[in-house]
Parts: C-alpha cells; sequence; structure tokens
C-alpha cells in the first residue's frame, strides 16, 4: 500500500543502517515493500566525522531515491535511521545524530514528528526476532549487544566503540593481530603466520611501512576490521597466535551477552539472540566457541543468525511510527 498526501503526492517509508562500514537505505511503502535500495560508505560519525557521515548518508538515501524514477521531490511519511555507535541515553550523540540526519539536503524530505534516529542494534533486533525477549549480538567491525523483554526493559553491554570498548568486534581481532606481529618482529612475542598474511592482505612488502599504512589519515578502523578475515584464515592453518586472539574475543562476547542477559532476567527464561557481523563466518574458531560457551550458561537461549537485512528493521520501527 502507498499513502498519498492531500496533494496526490506519494508517501514513502525511509529505513537506513548506518553502519560502521556502509550506510543501507531502503524505501518501502507502508505495507513494508522494498521499493529501492542503495548503499555508500559509513555514515556513523565515530568512524569517519560528522562532514563525511552527512555526505555518506546524502549518498545512501539520494541514490535510493534515484532508484525510484520518481521526482527527487518527495517526502518519507515516515523514517528510521539506526547508527552503529549511537548512545541515545547520555552525551551528545542525539543532538549530533539529529544534525546529521536534519542535514540541509536531506531535512526538507523528512517527517520531524515521525523520525526515529537510535541504534543500528534495535533496527538488527527487529529484523531479527518477534520474541518478546530477544537480544542481539552484533561482532562485525564494531561490536554491541542489547535486549529487550517481555516486560519492554531495555539492557545492552559493550558499542563504546574502537577506544573504550568494541571487544568481540572485526576492529579488536584485526587490532590484536597487527600487535602480534609487532611484537613478533621486535622479539618480545611468539611467532606467527599473522607476520607474513597481514602483509600480503594490506599489500605492503615490509613491516616498517606498517606504521605508515595505519596511521594514514582519515583513520579508518573499517581497514583493519577487515583484516579479521585474515586471522580466521591463519587459525585454520593452525597459527596459535591467532587462534588465541579470535578465542579471547569470542570469550568477551560471551560475557557482554551474559551481562545483558542477567540485567533483563533470562537466566531461566526461553529467549532468542541475533547474531549478527561478518566475525560469524569465523565458525570454528569464534562463531562455535561462543555458542558453546553460552549454553552452559543460558540453557534456554536460541541462537538465530539474522537472515534478514538490518535495514528492514529500519523499515519495520518507521511503519510503528505511523
Amino acid at each position: 500500500m502507498i499513502l498519498r498526501n492531500s496533494k496526490n503526492q506519494v508517501g514513502y517509508i525511509l529505513g537506513v543502517d548506518g553502519g560502521g562500514s556502509k550506510t543501507t537505505a531502503q524505501i518501502a511503502d507502508t505495507s513494508g515493500k522494498k521499493i529501492a535500495q542503495a548503499v555508500s560508505s559509513s555514515s556513523s560519525y565515530k568512524s569517519v566525522g560528522v562532514k563525511r557521515a552527512i555526505e555518506n548518508l546524502n549518498t545512501a538515501v539520494f541514490n535510493a531515491i534515484t532508484n525510484l524514477n520518481v521526482s527527487k521531490n518527495i517526502n518519507f511519511i515516515s523514517s528510521c535511521f539506526g547508527f552503529a555507535g549511537n548512545n541515545n541515553s547520555v552525551g551528545k550523540d542525539p543532538e549530533i545524530y539529529r544534525e546529521i540526519v536534519f542535514n540541509e539536503k536531506l531535512s526538507n524530505h523528512l517527517n520531524s514528528k515521525r523520525t526515529v534516529i537510535c541504534n543500528d542494534t534495535r533496527i538488527g533486533l527487529e529484523a531479527g526476532s518477534k520474541n518478546k525477549n530477544k537480544m542481539i549480538l552484533i561482532a562485525g567491525t564494531g561490536s554491541n549487544c542489547f535486549g529487550i523483554n517481555e516486560d519492554g526493559k531495555q539492557a545492552g553491554a559493550t558499542g563504546w566503540d574502537y577506544i573504550l570498548a568494541d571487544e568481540g568486534s572485526g576492529y579488536q581481532v584485526g587490532l590484536k593481530a597487527l600487535r602480534a606481529i609487532i611484537k613478533a618482529h621486535d622479539g618480545r612475542g611468539r611467532k606467527t603466520l599473522l607476520s607474513k598474511t597481514i602483509l600480503k592482505e594490506i599489500k605492503l612488502k615490509n613491516i616498517l611501512d606498517l606504521t605508515e599504512w595505519v596511521y594514514k589519515i582519515p583513520f579508518s578502523k573499517a581497514k583493519i576490521g577487515v583484516l579479521a578475515k585474515t586471522v580466521c584464515m591463519t587459525a585454520g592453518m593452525g597459527d596459535e597466535v591467532s587462534i588465541d586472539i579470535l578465542t579471547q574475543e569470542a570469550e568477551e562476547a560471551v560475557t557482554s551477552v551474559i551481562t545483558v542477559a542477567y540485567k533483563l532476567g533470562f537466566e531461566n527464561k526461553d529467549f532468542d539472540l541475533v547474531l549478527v557481523g561478518g566475525l560469524f563466518k569465523c565458525e570454528k574458531y569464534f562463531k562455535n566457541i561462543l555458542m558453546n560457551r553460552l549454553k552452559e550458561n543460558l540453557s534456554k537461549i536460541n541462537f538465530i543468525p539474522l537472515t534478514s537485512n538490518p535495514v528492514e528493521g529500519a523499515i519495520k520501527l518507521a511503519i510503528k511510527g505511523l
């Protein structure tokens, strides 16, 4: 169904998943049916800064509008933006993300009274589970853990971004890998196959070039997070350093889930845990370790891989806003 306003203009629903690596904008009708979609780079200001976040957000939204093959002068009757690293309760995040969303170019297309701005965990959870007791664990470039119980109580852990708390993330795995090869080079740490596989992945011939690669401006945690794939591959080759790194981060993720579960009273309750993020593709040395440890502590947990696009959760929340 597509609603029309008094001027007979079509009203659309907008959902945005603003992750630490990429931004997905989806346009749907009021039944939730996808009509158009576009992808750009990160719109999390903690990853790329406010200016770049606005640029990337606008690129995704307006490319999606272009894909509609209609006039660009359209209005969204309801919208939802889920951003990585967005803390709605404290600090300046609400103000900054409102500035990003209601930027000069995009604001004229939005209904300010029907625009939801939340954390990307919220939209992922909405997309992944219909259970009244549910949690989501994100292990992508960044990490986050968030849940809601049947009474509407919400709780979270980690997700404070890469300086304060991003445990159980691809970024942390990649960072530890880089530190491991530096220690090995210095003679302060164990030898590791990562010394070869990481340099090959980032196309460097000499470890002395690593400093320039890491600190190159603008800083990108995404380029470090993507190294988790290489760590997983090297773990599969039997590299003990790689295995230890992945095991440590799996244990960090376990701690986050247990912490949130206890806050929500899930110790002896049936609940869903939605798993989101590329790190779960590393099954043997991350996903399986995490699942086995959680089963030991939370016997009624249900593991659910997110098969829907998280942006679909943003669409659902925007529709609820109607």
